[in-house]
């Protein structure tokens, strides 16, 4: 038999260690002197001792390092938590890269002007998104919901004669809406806007206008807020303005993924909630 401190040395486990473990019932000792408490281990327990050790060197949790002791799966304990160990650093190191994106992509130069823009006649769209799980499927559903909104403006004749733009504000509880406009010559009648969309128009106003293009990393990650709305704050708390309701669009214009430019315009005089338009 083996005394704690001998055993310890052996396998290298600190005494603090295995009597850590036999709380937790991990390694029992083979004995405990019942006059003095001193545990007693078995020259069989050496090779327990030198797997635990092993197993926790490698940052096995205990519960598994205990489950492999009594099931005799070492080899297998460890393989899968080598597994779950790469799979959260390929998650880190991925978060890590795209952190960098993002950092480079505010600092990339963005340009601020301000312009007078005329009363413009649009019609819009108005779709809910929940926050609570985005996808791709969400992308798709905008997609198609205002590329049919654009095919039916043109079969009735009102094709739309300038970019599209697009912006986001709160619904209710935390759903987000998405609201989608095709600027037209003229107003549209409603029976052409049917019940899924608007006619209405922008006044004659001056805009606040941020325009971006990616470096050489291309877009940011997806979920990210976009380099282009932080220039957009900046430029507000520059000029003393507060959004409040306004309605901030965003157009966006080129097909490559790697060569495309953002623009976000908000108007600043005068001010006007598009919310009031569609109601």
């Amino acid at each position: 038999m083996l005394k704690i401190g001998e055993f310890a040395g052996l396998t290298g486990l600190s005494v603090k260690a295995l009597r850590h473990y036999d709380e937790m019932g991990v390694l029992t000792p083979a004995e405990v002197d019942e006059r003095t408490g001193y545990r007693l281990y078995s020259e069989g327990q050496v090779r327990d001792g030198v797997v635990i050790r092993t197993l926790r060197d490698a940052e096995v949790p205990l519960p598994e390092v205990s489950t492999a002791l009594a099931h005799g799966t070492a080899e297998r304990t460890l393989e899968e938590h080598q597994n779950r160990v790469l799979e959260q650093r390929e998650l880190e190191d991925r978060a890590f890269a795209d952190a960098h994106t993002v950092l480079r992509a505010l600092r990339a130069p963005i340009s601020i002007t301000e312009r007078a823009m005329p009363a413009q006649h649009y019609v819009g769209q108005v779709l809910t998104i929940s926050t609570d799980d985005v996808g791709d499927d969400d992308d798709d559903k905008v997609n198609e919901a205002f590329e049919a909104l654009y095919r039916r403006l043109c079969e009735s004749g009102y094709v739309p004669n300038g970019p599209f733009w697009m912006s986001l504000r709160p619904g209710e509880q935390d759903d987000v809406e998405v609201l989608g406009c095709w600027p037209t010559a003229v107003e549209v009648p409603i029976e052409v806007c049917g019940a899924e969309s608007f006619s209405a128009a922008l006044p004659e106003r001056t805009e606040l206008v941020v325009t971006w293009q990616p470096g050489d990393d291309g877009a940011v990650p997806t979920g990210t807020v976009h380099p282009a709305v932080v220039g957009l704050f900046d430029a507000m708390d520059e000029r003393g303005a507060e959004l409040r309701d306004v309605e901030v669009r965003q157009t966006v214009s080129g097909q490559d993924a790697d060569d495309f430019t953002v623009e976000l315009s908000v108007t600043v005089h005068p001010a006007v909630d598009l919310r009031d338009a569609i109601s």
